[in-house]
């Protein structure tokens, strides 16, 4: 691919930037839409899509304990509480790694790992989703510890 050719599909790449980071009401850090989101769109178009790996906690023991504490961060279990690690690992994290959790999502996964807008999101807003349609960990933690979302 030449040079122009890279350029001009960055500014295409570029041109679907829908969001960004800022500090959450939720907690802690948020992605928030810098302008107004159509439905149905695919929110972090451009960003690299990986395989999933599933380990055990057995096999990720060995690791630094500051390296497991932003793997329960941020990486799902599935219904058989295997963790799923992307194959770049935690070093490959994209922005949408950043969403808070809502009772109200305005967007959903899809069985891609593709985040798509629900709703119209207005510029400015937080966008959220619900964690339980991808993290058994998350159904799991809600469950036991009867705990609600910080959300208000």
């Amino acid at each position: 691919m030449s040079m122009n050719q890279n350029k001009k599909k960055i500014i295409g790449r570029l041109r679907k930037t829908y969001c960004r980071l800022r500090p959450s009401k939720i907690e802690g850090v948020g992605v928030f839409a810098i302008r107004d989101i159509p439905e149905g769109a695919s929110i972090f178009c451009g960003a690299d899509r990986q395989r999933w790996f599933k380990f055990t906690n057995k096999e990720l023991d060995n690791l630094d304990l500051g390296i497991k504490k932003m793997i329960d961060d941020f990486f799902p279990t599935d219904e058989k509480d295997y963790i799923l690690a992307p194959q770049n690992g935690l070093n490959s994290m994209d922005i949408s790694f950043f969403l808070n959790h809502s009772n109200k999502p305005n967007c959903r996964i899809t069985e891609g790992s593709s985040f798509i807008a629900t709703r119209i999101i207005k510029k400015g807003e937080e966008i959220t989703s619900d964690y339980k349609t991808y993290d058994n960990n998350f159904k799991v933690w809600k469950t036991f510890k009867n705990l609600t979302s910080p959300e208000k």
